[in-house]
């Protein structure tokens, strides 16, 4: 597996080594990225930072997207 995240946005992703110097389309924010083979990196037990600040992001994004109230004092 490679792992790569968006040049724009961040976003993560974890692609098959098939996909290797090929170019694919961020779900998120629609940039065009390219997977190179020599930056390849597989997935282990060090990728749980990663993981967690990617969960970060998305969880901020929400935020971002939630209404304000207000509330009584």
């Amino acid at each position: 597996m490679i792992k790569f995240d968006c040049s724009k946005c961040g976003h993560s992703y974890r692609v098959s080594d098939q996909y290797a110097g090929k170019r694919v389309r961020c779900r998120e924010c629609g940039t065009i990225n390219r997977i190179s083979a020599a930056t390849q990196k597989k997935i282990g037990a060090g990728d749980s930072v990663a993981a967690f600040n990617n969960l970060l992001r998305e969880l901020s994004k929400y935020e971002q997207q939630a209404p304000a109230i207000e509330a009584d004092a």
